[in-house]
């Protein structure tokens, strides 16, 4: 599979992966032939790259599959919606949605960040605090977090903004206090998970609010939360470049953010996806096929064409990692376009 903007999308190309809507809903099914009209209902979705299946093959793994995501963003849909409207928080049902999802990150023997987790453009906020919840678990894991750790840092992740359901873009900066009252209510919710819903808008300097709480004094799920929120933000539906999400968390660090926290986080980003063609220092032409963990710019590369354009068999690979003198200086053409140089 290959990387293919929208825009450059032709008809009889074959969709390498399911597209999911905002909702969770099936927009399209991997395995369907592209025509005009698909892609004109793609475009109308907002979907900005999609996956095309190739006869080059390159796999490519979800962070968590298609049916949890959407079992949990119907949960969260469900549970929130209900506390809108007056009902109690169902936190048991929140936690069950998370185990499921703690339990399928914990089975990967490395769980990578990958951008490309295609959805439709939404400002909707159960699909935020659930991406949030799933950042904030593979940062958790990446600390050592156990399980227990883990299900609370989620469920913590997951209600930070339900203030934001009872105020209005005037009151914003009250929803951290509106969402801890909600909880206290509740009766069911640990004092560190409420802690952490107060505190995600603190900043590691104390400049943030509602207390301006700084360093230590932050509880360290909202600490976290405070990175996965804002890089969601960022990056979610391609709003911005995964080079400019990185520098604000980079730029951000010892001031809005714990350095700690960020190092760790960006060891698991992956700016290169799978399936991502990339051009490298020596001119010639590859395929992404898996990240290493910890040195986000240099993956392991397939080799599909030599310098001159000429396609390469058998294929080999190069681990960036281990090759110190290759270097990817940009993603190629044919990954922009769609196109083959054979």
């Amino acid at each position: 599979m290959i990387l293919v903007r929208v825009q450059d999308l032709k008809p009889g190309m074959i969709l390498g992966r399911t597209i999911l809507g905002s909702t969770g809903q099936v927009l399209l099914r991997q395995g369907v032939e592209l025509t005009d009209n698909y892609i004109t209902f793609l475009n109308k979705h907002l979907i900005d790259v999609v996956y095309i299946a190739r006869d080059d093959h390159v796999p490519v793994e979800d962070v968590i599959s298609d049916q949890t995501r959407i079992q949990a963003l119907n949960t969260t849909r469900e549970v929130l919606t209900s506390v809108k409207d007056g009902a109690k928080l169902e936190i048991g049902k929140i936690q069950e949605a998370l185990v499921t999802v703690i339990d399928e990150l914990l089975l990967k023997d490395e769980v990578m960040i990958n951008l490309v987790d295609i959805r439709s453009y939404s400002e909707e906020l159960f699909s935020h605090t659930l991406n949030v919840s799933i950042l904030a678990a593979i940062l958790g894991i990446e600390l050592q977090y156990n399980k227990f750790e883990l299900t609370d840092l989620t469920t913590a992740a997951l209600l930070h903004d339900i203030g934001l359901l009872f105020v209005s873009d005037e009151e914003y900066q009250e929803h951290p206090r509106v969402g801890a009252q909600i909880l206290r209510k509740s009766g069911r919710v640990s004092s560190k998970i409420i802690a952490s819903v107060i505190q995600h808008h603190e900043n590691y300097d104390g400049t943030g609010f509602p207390k301006g709480f700084a360093d230590d004094h932050i509880q360290d799920f909202a600490r976290i939360i405070r990175i996965t929120d804002t890089f969601d933000q960022l990056s979610a539906n391609n709003r911005y470049p995964i080079e400019e999400a990185i520098e604000y968390l980079m730029a951000g660090s010892g001031t809005l953010f714990e350095p700690r926290l960020v190092r760790k986080f960006l060891e698991c980003v992956s700016f290169y996806p799978a399936g991502t063609k990339v051009k490298l220092n020596t001119g010639e032409i590859g395929t992404v096929v898996k990240a290493n963990k910890g040195f986000p710019t240099r993956p392991v590369v397939r080799i599909d064409q030599n310098i001159l354009g000429t396609k390469v068999r058998p294929t080999y690979h190069l681990d960036l990692v281990k090759e110190k003198t290759y270097f990817i200086t940009s993603k190629s053409d044919e990954a922009i376009t769609g196109e083959r140089h054979d």
